[in-house]
């Protein structure tokens, strides 16, 4: 998934941060994908889980 600055500070971001994976391209889009370490227990939909962590770095999900 997509997701960008909310206050456009972040241009590009790259590497792990938890369980999701960020990746600039040249065209300055940044994705997002949920790749966990280790099996996760049932705390929620991995969905919800990727948000809240996005919501951590201060970017949104680009729809």
């Amino acid at each position: 998934m997509q997701v960008k600055s909310k206050d456009g500070s972040i241009i590009a971001l790259r590497g792990r941060f938890g369980d999701i994976v960020f990746r600039t391209f040249k065209s300055g889009k940044i994705f997002a994908t949920y790749a966990p370490r280790q099996p996760r227990s049932n705390i929620g939909p991995t969905s919800v889980h990727l948000r809240k962590q996005i919501e951590k770095l201060n970017l949104v999900i680009v729809e």
